[in-house]
């Protein structure tokens, strides 16, 4: 759609109803009661205002609540007479909802037409960048340095020309085999789970708060259950974060008394984050299915290891 504008007044639109924005001139003269300019616009379709109101009010879209210029006018187009309703965000100017109600004489003769704004796409703010690399870099941190580790260590023995040991010093006494193998997965998705999208909002796949994603790419504010979703953020990386510490502790110390501890929280912190998700009543993705699949896996595991010990256990004595 075209719109012309002299002197942040618009002058000009192929259809009233497509006046999706007021500059900020246009919008100081409306919300003083001047809506002369309505009437005075050319329109592609021959459309004539005959007659407007206003009223400043508080919206609530499915993007968020907005206070508002609500400007009703009454437009004749020949069979597409009717009632137009636009309601715009008096911050920025744009229009957060449309309702054409059709009327001939004083009778409703066709469908009522509403258009709702459901999400605003803007900029990630630097601060915020900042908070989500740091977030992402200690979630990816101990996994980065296990790999690379394990890469140093093989190339050193594979220099040396000496049969490689294995790395997962502790892992017979605790996790072991199949077990240890189901926990590293589950370790995997729930680091997934932290940069996969969690749902989808008009269009835009929708990112956790505070994660890697947001930081690299524009994505939608999201006004709606905004503490719902960054509690899920900050719990589903709690989860990943914690998930791998636990697989540390069990290849460099041997330890047999801390990993399933810390695994069994990172396992109900995941949980945690899907009940949370949840709560906000939004259509599930990618990113509330890994984590939950990555909790199960680890319980598993868990359960594996105890029952395998408990065999070792049996045997021995």
């Amino acid at each position: 759609m075209r719109i012309e504008y002299y002197n942040g007044i618009p002058v000009y639109t192929d259809y009233v109803e497509a006046l999706y924005y007021l500059p900020s001139e246009c919008m100081g003269q409306s919300l003083r009661g001047n809506l002369n300019w309505t009437t005075r616009m050319a329109t592609g379709k021959a459309e004539v205002v005959t007659g407007w109101a206003s009223e400043s009010l508080n919206l609530t879209v499915e993007a968020g609540s907005f206070e508002s210029l609500n400007i009703t006018l009454t437009v004749l187009a020949g069979l597409d007479s009717g009632a137009l309703m636009l309601v715009y965000d008096v911050s920025s100017g744009i229009m957060i909802y449309e309702q054409w109600i059709p009327i001939s004489g004083s009778q409703i003769y066709g469908d009522i037409i509403v258009f709702s704004l459901t999400a605003v796409s803007s900029p990630t703010e630097r601060s915020q960048i900042v908070v989500n690399l740091v977030l992402a870099i200690a979630v990816f941190a101990t996994p980065a340095l296990m790999l690379l580790h394990g890469v140093n260590k093989g190339l050193l023995e594979r220099h040396r020309r000496k049969r490689p040991e294995q790395t997962n010093i502790g892992t017979k006494d605790q996790f072991s085999g199949k077990a240890f193998y189901m926990i590293i997965a589950g370790g995997l998705l729930s680091l997934a789970s932290t940069v996969l999208p969690w749902s989808q909002l008009a269009g835009w796949q929708v990112y956790l708060p505070l994660s890697l994603p947001s930081a690299l790419a524009a994505s939608p504010a999201l006004f709606t259950s905004t503490s719902n979703l960054l509690a899920t953020s900050l719990v589903v990386h709690a989860s990943a974060l914690m998930a791998w510490i636990s697989i540390a502790i069990c290849v460099y110390t041997g330890n047999k008394v801390v990993p399933p501890v810390v695994t069994t929280a990172s396992t109900a912190l995941g949980f945690i984050s899907a009940i949370t998700f949840v709560q906000t009543g939004w259509t599930a993705s990618f990113g509330l299915v890994v984590i939950l699949v990555a909790g199960f896996l680890a319980l598993a595991g868990i359960v594996l290891a105890n029952i395998t010990a408990r065999k070792g256990s049996a045997s021995n004595s």
